[in-house]
């Protein structure tokens, strides 16, 4: 009987030393896919991220280029109004000494 008491408990602790490695195992795999599913939650949402900053950035650059344009229409703008200006003065300037050396004779 002893020795038939003595398998016994030596097979329960078989058994629970199998089943305890089998439910490590388990619950290793179990946080391991937990673990993919929160690191490709992780790696969408890096991509979403990035993927709002290049818009961002296109849009910045779109935006740039238009400012751009706008501001070599001003620069030509100006360089024509100065023109018009230098030459507007110097009709001005013909005028004054002309009405000067009429006024004069």
């Amino acid at each position: 009987m002893q020795d038939l008491g003595g398998i016994i408990v030596s097979a329960v602790g078989l058994v629970g030393s199998i089943c305890a490695v089998a439910f490590g195992w388990a619950a290793w795999r179990r946080n391991e896919k937990q673990d993919n599913r929160s690191g490709a939650r992780e790696d969408g949402q890096l991509i979403s991220d990035i993927g709002y900053i290049k818009s961002g950035v296109d849009d910045l650059k779109r935006r740039l280029e238009r400012q751009e344009a706008t501001n070599l229409e001003f620069a030509s703008r100006l360089s024509r109004v100065e023109s018009s200006a230098s030459q507007a003065h110097k009709r001005i300037d013909e005028l004054a000494h002309g009405s000067r050396r009429g006024g004069d004779s």
